[in-house]
């Protein structure tokens, strides 16, 4: 028969494993959805690849270094992009835009229109990107990881993050000079 001592210690310790989930879920949602949007993965698929990693960092969750969660988590949203970029490859079809929004209190409609293109000239740029290229740049100059973070993260040395965000912003400068001229 099972004493209640030990119950409770697999009680407790089951809750501090859900408080740590629910932190990291809580502080770092932002920044990993922001970062898999970044990476290629659909819009559609956000949610499911935003659980994605939530699951395997749970799974690995006493590999985590405390006060190194948030480059935990981008290093397997950078995995799970790239597994997402791959399976939309696969696929043939085309997800349609209904182009439908809820009418906002803020700005003008012809400020959003031009936001809405920056926004979106800037993704097809970003997406343009050779996968390693994009990578660096995303986490570097997107989620202002440092070098280092990133270099570990992407298990390169930090002379070809350096070199792959310089090549990254060049090639998204020259992208939107070509952009502009009419």
């Amino acid at each position: 028969m099972y004493s209640a001592l030990p119950l409770q210690a697999s009680e407790a310790h089951g809750s501090s494993v859900d408080q740590r989930v629910h932190r990291l879920v809580h502080e770092h949602l932002d920044a990993v959805v922001r970062t898999l949007a970044k990476l290629g993965v659909p819009d559609g698929g956000l949610d499911d690849a935003a659980q994605q990693v939530f699951l395997v960092a749970t799974s690995k969750l006493d590999g985590i270094e405390l006060g190194r969660e948030r480059q935990y988590l981008l290093g397997i949203a950078v995995r799970i992009a790239s597994h997402a970029r791959r399976t939309v490859q696969r696929r043939r079809e085309t997800p349609m835009d209904d182009g439908f929004t809820l009418a906002e209190a803020g700005p003008l409609p012809d400020q959003l229109l031009d936001e809405r293109r920056a926004y979106a000239l800037l993704q097809a740029i970003v997406a343009e990107l050779p996968d390693g290229m994009r990578e660096a740049f995303v986490l570097f100059d997107i989620e202002e990881l440092t070098a280092g973070e990133v270099a570990e993260l992407l298990e390169i040395p930090i002379g070809t993050v350096a070199s792959r965000v310089r090549r990254a912003r060049e090639q998204v400068r020259q992208s939107l000079l070509r952009a502009r001229k009419p």
